[in-house]
């Protein structure tokens, strides 16, 4: 049964109120760990504003260890033809996808950044106005709240929809759906449009040009139906749809296929499409870190040398000297059982157990963390057997980390070349370096059905050391069983990403020429009546054997 107009509209509507409420209820906690990342614990967090604030760096080196941990080199993929299917160059499908990827290394880190600070991210590729064939699609970035998602799907393949809220100029939108009399709002941050802070209106913006007001946008994928649908609560009130139609990207086998792929770290058990924040498992051991730390600090300050001596009673203004801390204070008292004209005020050191307490938090923060201490460059007594042991738990951990970071990367690169087919005209071309030798690209390259793997397949820093050290522990064990040198070099050079020069051979020893026989000499040593001449001296030494 076809869907009506109304069903649709009813459908997006319902879908983007839960998203509203969902993300509203978030906002505060979200907003923690991003002060928390940045350095801005105080700023989320009531306290009393005579009092010195320190605030601790862990949750950004603990954020900032995975990314390190996560990329190695230069995001690739590997791709070949499927064995059910053929048409298509996969060889010239894999130097398109690279080369894209080469150029879009600082967003897919954005994206991990995001996946691991708040619950999950994702990547949209959207058609970008060139003239080159290859640089007709962009990337971005997207954090979770902007991101629709299926709830109650058990994967992004079994997903119903996905979609994107997003906001877009007054001039884009006109120049898309038509001079609508669209109503313009601010373009509201995230974690302000919930703070008390939030005192835009409409009206703010009334005399601005439409290059500085904004359409809020809905984006959303109807996989289930096979249509796209484009909504915004600021024209009609909601009540029509901007536009409709069918999912332009398709797969091979003419399946929809949206433009959005996630990209999930740590998934929630019982619903695996509600991701959960790296951050939020150290988030209670920084905020006890950062109080004790503020405490301390305010505490040092007022371990300073003060006195007394004898004048008057204590008064408020005497107090408040002792409690300000001030070093080299004189404060007067009345008092006969002073010990001398001047007396100092004894101080009594903090207690053994805050030291105790410190060193619980960052154990907690230790056990939160799946890298090892030595991983983050912290000294420790561990044995070298424990350490290769911690090294592989820790290599084996972020390896799942980056499995799910490469299964993204896949599907990225799927969309990416099923959009490029589609925005590519036809007799339009592209020059690609494919293994060293300059090929054209045409549209028909990539019509095919393809099997793609990420290049890094898990691969971490740390299993990358791990395995160069096995390696090399290897090689007499490998020369004992009669490997070929030539393989075991090879090895070594993709191991370690050595020159592949060293692969080449080098050139033979020139033979040397002999020199003139026994009798050639003895008749010229003689003084034999055949007279030889220096030209038959000399070809005679280059004649072989000397004759």
């Amino acid at each position: 049964m076809a869907r009506t107009e109304r069903d649709k509209i009813d459908f997006v509507q319902i879908v983007y109120t839960e998203h509203k409420d969902y993300w509203q209820q978030k906002a505060g906690e979200l907003k923690r760990y991003k002060d928390a990342y940045e350095t801005k614990f105080w700023q989320s967090e009531e306290y009393d504003q005579t009092m010195i604030r320190i605030e601790t760096s862990d949750a950004f080196a603990y954020i900032e260890g995975f990314i390190a941990s996560l990329f190695t080199r230069t995001p690739a993929v590997v791709i070949g033809h499927d064995i059910a299917a053929t048409g298509g160059d996969a060889k010239m499908a894999q130097a398109a996808s690279n080369r894209f990827l080469y150029n879009q290394r600082e967003q897919l880190e954005i994206a991990s950044r995001l996946a691991l600070i708040y619950e999950y991210s994702a990547l949209k590729l959207c058609p970008e106005p060139s003239d080159e064939m290859l640089d007709k699609v962009s990337i971005e970035a997207l954090p979770c709240w902007e991101v629709i998602v299926d709830r109650d799907a058990c994967s992004e393949q079994d997903s119903r929809f996905i979609g994107h809220n997003y906001y877009m100029t007054m001039v884009e939108a006109k120049q898309k759906w038509g001079n609508k009399k669209f109503t313009p709002v601010p373009k509201r941050d995230y974690f302000d449009q919930y703070s008390d802070r939030n005192t835009y209106t409409a009206l703010d913006y009334a005399d601005l040009p439409d290059d500085y007001l904004y359409v809020e946008i809905v984006e959303i994928y109807d996989t289930l139906h096979d249509e796209v649908y484009y909504w915004s609560p600021n024209w009609s009130n909601g009540d029509r749809l901007l536009s409709s139609g069918r999912i332009p990207i398709r797969t091979y086998n003419d399946n929809p296929l949206p433009n959005i792929t996630t990209l999930y770290y740590t998934r929630c058990p019982n619903k695996p499409m509600e991701g959960l924040s790296a951050m939020s498992r150290v988030y209670d051991q920084i905020y006890e870190k950062n109080i004790l730390r503020t405490y301390w600090a305010n505490a040092v300050r007022r371990d300073s040398r003060q006195y007394l001596y004898k004048e008057g009673a204590f008064d408020e203004e005497q107090l408040s000297k002792i409690t300000a801390g001030i070093d080299g204070a004189m404060i007067g008292v009345d008092e006969d059982n002073l010990g001398g004209l001047i007396q100092q005020v004894g101080v009594e050191p903090i207690s053994s157990n805050f030291d105790r307490y410190l060193a619980y938090i960052e154990q907690d923060i230790n056990r939160g963390s799946i890298l090892a201490p030595f991983s983050r460059g912290e000294a420790t007594k561990a044995t070298a057997t424990e350490i290769t042991a911690l090294a592989q738990y820790s290599a084996s951990e972020i390896g799942k980390m980056a499995r799910e970071k490469d299964g993204a990367l896949e599907r990225l690169v799927n969309i990416y070349i099923r959009l490029l087919d589609l925005l590519s005209e036809d007799g339009e071309t592209a020059v690609l370096d494919v293994e060293g030798e300059a090929r054209v690209l045409t549209p028909a390259d990539l019509e095919g059905k393809f099997r793609i793997n990420a290049l890094d397949q898990g691969s971490t820093p740390l299993s990358d050391a791990i395995r160069k050290q096995n390696l090399l522990s290897l090689l007499p064990t490998l020369q004992a069983l009669g490997v070929q040198p030539r393989k075991v070099l090879e090895e070594i050079i993709r191991a370690y990403e050595l020159p592949k020069d060293f692969l080449e051979e080098a050139p033979p020893p020139q033979a040397t020429a002999p020199g003139p026989s026994a009798a050639d000499v003895e008749n010229i040593e003689g003084g034999a009546e055949e007279q030889v001449t220096d030209a038959e001296l000399l070809a005679q030494a280059l004649r072989p054997g000397g004759a």
